[in-house]
């Protein structure tokens, strides 16, 4: 039985005695707008990214800044003294945030943290910016502690999560050798309830594209030029409605070909309870988009999707303008399995939409950089047993095993490169709202995954 240079209740000493430290902090990391997707707030983001390079090197960690031309620059942080005789964890977490739109649906300004009963509102409170700040005190405890870890820590921070990760991909090569680990820890998942802790052992990969179609060179009146031209935003809707069928399956022929089926000894290896109720309560709508033969859960860890995530053409703004737009637009995203290449199906989706367009429509479609494959990581590896006996212990409940719907892009490149056993972890919750308005992240939970953090590393110093 390893003997812990603090047990949880001193973890939780310090997390009280430092609150309103860790707290204030927090804040300031949350007032930054490091939004990567938008190009007019690049200055905000390296902003961001330099008050925090300043706060690890505070952390007794050393601290090197990778950048390159036109992308968000990237943190690398490690021990000072690495021992090449001692096991190596990896640590990944991402201060980037997703754009705020609709503004008017933030109940609080969403740079401007606030708390209502216990909840901290902001954007990024919980994705990633929470996720990453409790990991951050969980290394600045540790290293100040008398008794020094004796497992080299690697701490990489990026800029371009929400944006597909493009700089990163482009230095992995690179940086290989830098990179290079026993263990990964992506602190960027979810728990399944408050009193539910769950270890990730896979999560879906990721391609998206924007879609235009374009017909006249200006807006025309629809009463002089309706019944004449062929609208764009009538094509547009035409199109992206033929990629599914009644089955909520996706039409695009060679989809599904390369998907490995489950079998029921894995699917065994996972939690795959869903609660339709919980669902509705949690956000106002039904499970009624699975695809045929799947249950909800089987159909977000083991299946594919394509789905449309934003449209735009013509007027929507207050009263009417009776227009056919020049142009309509779709944002449009695949979640990917294991086995399935972003690139082939990002040119599958292409090739259809480009084959099925009304002639006298032209079309172009953008295929975003920073593509990521689906992974699934080994259920008996080390660092899951470790980082799954740490909730255990935090949480005094059993820990399960789950796979990650949404998408961490860089993930099943970084597993690659490192050469290293990864797993998913975070103590963030299905309804913290990331990537929506009133985005949140509690108090308890900041502390939750800081006592996780810093029982696994202190697990694997002493194991």
């Amino acid at each position: 039985m390893a003997s812990f240079t603090k047990s949880i209740d001193e973890l939780k000493a310090v997390f009280a005695k430092e609150k309103e430290e860790i707290l204030r902090d927090y804040f300031t990391f949350l007032r930054f707008k490091s939004l990567s997707a938008d190009p007019a707030f690049r200055k905000d983001l390296e902003a961001c990214c330099s008050w925090l390079e300043h706060y690890l090197q505070k952390c007794q960690l050393k601290v090197e800044k990778w950048e390159k031309k036109g992308g968000a620059p990237i943190l690398f942080a490690e021990s000072k003294h690495p021992d090449p005789q001692k096991e190596t964890i990896l640590l990944y977490n991402h201060y980037d945030v997703q754009p705020v739109d609709p503004i008017d649906l933030w109940t609080s300004p969403p740079f401007e943290p606030t708390v209502r009963e216990g909840e901290v509102y902001a954007r990024g409170a919980s994705d990633n910016k929470g996720q990453c700040f409790y990991t951050i005190r969980a290394l600045k405890t540790l290293l100040e502690s008398n008794d020094p870890p004796a497992v080299n820590i690697k701490f990489l921070i990026e800029g371009e999560e929400e944006f597909g990760s493009g700089t990163l991909f482009s230095l992995l090569e690179e940086k290989k050798e830098r990179l290079k680990a026993d263990h990964i820890l992506i602190i960027d998942s979810h728990i399944l309830a408050k009193d539910r802790p769950a270890i990730t052992l896979g999560a879906r990969g990721l391609v998206a594209m924007t879609v235009t179609l374009s017909e006249a060179s200006f807006d025309l009146h629809s009463g002089v030029c309706g019944g004449i031209v062929f609208n764009p935003n009538r094509a547009l809707v035409e199109l992206l409605a033929s990629t599914h069928d009644k089955d909520n399956r996706v039409t695009i022929p060679h989809f599904y070909d390369d998907i490995v089926p489950i079998s029921d000894a894995e699917k065994k290896l996972y939690d795959l309870s869903f609660d339709v109720h919980g669902f509705k309560e949690k956000f106002g709508a039904q499970p009624i988009g699975v695809e045929k033969g799947y249950s909800p859960a089987e159909a977000v860890a083991f299946r594919p999707t394509l789905e449309i995530n934003g449209l735009a053409g013509g007027y929507g703004g207050a009263g009417f303008k009776t227009v056919i737009p020049a142009q309509a637009v779709a944002k449009i995203s695949c979640r990917l399995v294991p086995d399935q290449s972003p690139e082939k199906i990002g040119n599958l989706v292409k090739e259809y939409l480009i084959a099925h367009t009304p002639k006298g429509i032209s079309i172009d479609v953008e295929i975003h950089p920073g593509k990521g494959a689906g992974l699934r990581t080994k259920a008996d590896s080390k660092i899951a047993a470790v980082m799954s006996e740490a909730y255990v212990e935090v949480f005094q409940k059993e820990c399960a095993r789950i796979i990650l719907g949404a998408s961490v892009p860089i993930a099943a490149e970084l597993q690659r490169v490192a050469g290293a056993d990864l797993i998913l972890v975070g103590v963030g919750l299905s309804d913290d709202r990331i990537h929506s308005p009133n985005e949140h992240f509690g108090i308890d939970r900041l502390e939750l995954g800081f006592l996780t953090i810093s029982r696994v590393l202190e697990s694997l110093r002493k194991s």
